[in-house]
């Protein structure tokens, strides 16, 4: 019984995990509508995290908000 517990307790602390882990999603927000790609090179220049979206628009990497204070303004 004992190993029963601990063996459901183990699984149950994986799915976690795993759910944990999958369901994390990069956020990024509207940096501008347009992406000139001398601006997308010099933001990759300075190892932030861009993408640029299907309508053109430029798209920064919530994590680099404070990285790109001090480069680029």
């Amino acid at each position: 019984m004992r190993k029963v517990i601990i063996f459901a307790l183990v699984f149950l602390f994986l799915g976690g995990l795993t759910f944990f882990f999958l369901s994390y999603e990069e956020k990024y927000y509207k940096l501008s509508d347009t992406a000139p790609p001398e601006y997308v090179k010099y933001l990759k220049e300075n190892n932030l995290d861009v993408k640029v979206e299907k309508d053109g628009s430029l798209w920064l990497n919530e994590k680099d908000k404070a990285d790109y204070v001090v480069c680029c303004s």
